[in-house]
């Protein structure tokens, strides 16, 4: 899932009340005060209000109903260029006023408006979290509540991106404060930015007096107009190249401010009035409105389809002059519309959390009702937040002195560190490793021969180690680094069981995630067998010569990529004489399935892998097959037992839903059995005759929604070394 945040985009100061109203009847109150001077103060824009209201609705309703606002996520990039406008107009009239601009009293600004009611919502939520959500989530959230603190959330997100253990991680109460923490960033170098512009012009004004150049403002506009564009270019490149990263980093969203930014410097306090006004800023919303409607978790964002929000914005900036009732300014200046974009920090800040913890705190999905009580709940709490928190800390005495501002603000972003650290401490409190013998008859598979008695397939004891550090399987991946990731052109390769000079034989391991599943199965079993293992696996690539298919990529980058790995993989193998066995694996009901450019397979989806294994035996190599592990629910198991503890049957899944019909790698092992494939089949140490168990002899099967977890591959090293 993409993940969207309202951004705080307001400067205000004791000298600039009119920026930021405080309250809707502060809205009708300052309307009034204005100036004519481009050093004064500045002209109070209610339709930016309004503009905000339709910004954070945009998100939220996205994110309670995304199939009803599919692109609502675009209302962060509205935010985006009112910041920048909003922010560089402030800062440019600083300078003309005073001569100088104090990043000191800007950023003291900045932690007044922000952190407090950030950092309330951020304990609120920690404690949450404590409250109602499954252990098994504690560690990821901790890790992206500590994040958010410090205001780097954007990146521990873009780190995941490309982390392949991290990729299928839940969405965290927090994880909307990726797009706050560009703002943030925004706010430290945007200034130091301006300030070097500002250099630039000083020194050619001591040189070049009468230089154009020397100009502060045209010296802004050429230095940010060169950083947007070089944004600009750089967001449509990574877009295509990696969009999951680009989506979170910074330099692919500076652009937007820029566009905000050159609008101020270039407008200033003017805007187009009458019908030209009005057709520009209906214009703009007709803009943003289509892409909130039409845009969609697969369109490629930010890149260039970005720049239709943030066109629209800006021209609903430049163009809402007209107060008459057929400009957007009348309605956007309405009180409905001032009073949500008053609150809108606050909306943004409570919503996600609501979202996210409330179903674990109610036990069952939202429905309807349940997620209109939430968004209603959401503008309350951001009412009162804003009333009892944001105004008082603002505008009082607590925070009047910079200095204590600054102390204030660093203790509060360590407190939330801290507790964070506290938070993952205590998810794996009371979870120690397992302490059965694996040698007895009813531990882990052993549980499902009905010789052994065992009588619940479960287990009598509960499972060891629990669910939260079978999850953390997930963020510390026992062989990091072994496993190509999703588009990474590299062949990664690494050696378990014995060392080659003391192996009896050498054996590869190929395929997909699911096949690195079975690392610990595969270093277990090679090293009782004095093998050496060689790995060759990518993530979503099975060893196919068919072109795999995955429903949620936005482009054929991976498909390409696969092809391309399967190729150089199916040379080292052919190259490498020492192996002398190759075993495969992969999630082959993940995929679809079709024909590689220049050929034509009759079932692409059993051919392709029949293909490639036919290869591998033409270059003197046996082949063993793994069939498909069972398919689960689609929760993550671990949280799905810490959920429902001691009712594991209600993580199970029928039999016939968990191994459907298509499971190709399943047919091609079968289907090659005449030809010497050896093929490993293993449901019966997954299921019974009904059910497909997600804990089975007191061993819980899954780390995640699919891959199987490294106590259970070990457990089944005893029926992998029959069956071969």
């Amino acid at each position: 899932m993409q993940g969207h945040l309202l951004i705080e985009s307001w400067a205000s100061n004791g000298k600039m009340p009119e920026v930021l109203p405080t309250t809707a009847s502060d809205t009708r109150s300052r309307a009034s005060r204005r100036t004519g001077s481009s050093g004064g103060a500045a002209q109070f824009r209610p339709e930016i209000q309004g503009l905000r209201a339709v910004a954070v609705m945009a998100v939220v309703v996205y994110h309670f109903w995304p199939t009803h606002l599919s692109g609502g996520y675009v209302g962060v990039d509205v935010f985006f260029v009112i910041s920048g406008f909003l922010i560089t107009s402030h800062m440019f009239r600083e300078v003309q006023k005073t001569g100088r601009l104090s990043l000191v009293k800007f950023w003291a600004r900045r932690i007044r408006r922000l952190l407090p009611a950030s950092i309330f919502v951020l304990l609120i939520t920690l404690t949450g979290v404590f409250l109602w959500v499954p252990p098994t989530l504690w560690e990821t959230t901790a890790r992206q509540v500590a994040a958010s603190g410090l205001y780097v959330q954007n990146w521990a997100l873009a780190s995941d991106a490309v982390d392949y253990s991290a990729q299928h991680n839940d969405a965290t109460a927090v994880q909307h404060f990726w797009s706050l923490s560009v703002e943030e960033q925004f706010y430290v170098f945007w200034p130091l930015i301006l300030l070097g512009l500002l250099y630039g012009a000083s020194r050619l004004t001591k040189y070049f007096p009468d230089s154009p150049w020397a100009s502060p403002r045209v010296a802004m506009i050429a230095g940010l107009s060169f950083v947007g564009a070089a944004s600009f270019a750089w967001s449509i490149v990574s877009t295509a190249q990696d969009p999951s990263v680009a989506y979170f980093a910074t330099p692919t969203r500076v652009w937007e401010f820029a566009g905000g930014a050159l609008l101020a410097l270039t407008l200033g306090e003017r805007q187009l009035k009458g019908i030209p006004g009005n057709v520009l800023a209906w214009l703009g919303l007709g803009l943003v409105a289509f892409s909130a409607l039409y845009y969609t978790s697969a369109t490629p964002f930010p890149g260039w389809t970005a720049a239709v929000p943030v066109a629209g914005t800006m021209l609903v900036i430049a163009g809402a002059g007209s107060t008459g009732l057929t400009g957007p300014r009348h309605w956007l200046s309405r009180t409905p519309a001032t009073f949500l974009g008053d609150v809108s920090y606050g909306i943004y800040l409570w919503h996600w959390p609501l979202l996210a913890i409330c179903p674990f705190a109610f036990g069952q999905p939202l429905e309807t009702a349940g997620k209109v009580g939430l968004f209603l709940a959401g503008i309350g709490l951001a009412w009162v937040t804003k009333v009892l928190i944001e105004d008082p800390l603002r505008t009082g005495a607590i925070l009047r002195s910079n200095l204590r501002t600054y102390l204030i603000g660093a203790g509060a972003m360590a407190t939330i560190v801290g507790l964070s650290f506290a938070l993952a401490a205590l998810a794996y409190a009371g979870e120690g490793v397992s302490t059965s013998a694996r040698s007895q008859p009813c531990y882990g598979p052993g549980a499902l021969n009905a010789a052994n008695k065992c009588g619940s397939v479960a287990g009598q004891d509960a499972p060891a180690p629990g669910p939260a550090l079978v999850a953390k399987q997930n963020t510390e991946p026992l062989y990091r680094g072994c496993q190509a990731g999703i588009t990474a052109p590299e062949v990664v390769s690494c050696d378990l069981g014995v060392s080659a000079g003391q192996a009896t034989a050498t054996v590869a391991i190929v395929g997909d995630s699911h096949a690195t599943a079975w690392f610990p199965a595969m270093d277990e079993l090679a090293a009782a067998r004095k093998w050496h293992v060689k790995t060759y696996t990518k993530s979503s690539c099975p060893a196919t010569t068919a072109r795999r298919i995955l429903p949620s990529e936005k482009n054929e980058d991976g498909q390409r990529s696969c092809l391309a790995w399967n190729q150089k993989v199916n040379d080292a193998l052919t190259a490498d004489r020492s192996i002398s066995t190759v075993f495969t694996a992969a999630y082959s009901t993940a995929y679809s399935f079709a024909s590689p450019e220049g050929r034509t397979l009759q079932d692409p989806a059993v051919d392709g892998f029949e293909d490639a294994w036919r290869g591998w035996m033409a270059a003197g190599k046996r082949v063993v097959a793994f069939d498909d592990a069972p398919r689960t629910n689609g929760q993550s198991v671990p949280t799905c037992l810490a959920k429902n503890s001691g009712n594991a049957l209600a993580c199970a899944l029928p039999r016939s839903k968990a191994y459907p019909g298509n499971t190709a790698i399943g047919r091609a092992g079968a289907a090659m059995v005449p030809e010497g494939v050896k093929q490993v089949s293993l449901r019966e140490q997954f299921c019974d005759q009904k059910l497909c168990y997600p804990v089975v002899g007191s061993v819980i099967v899954f780390r995640d929604n699919s891959h199987i977890s490294a106590e259970y591959s070990r457990a089944l090293v005893p029926y992998i070394s029959r069956q071969l």
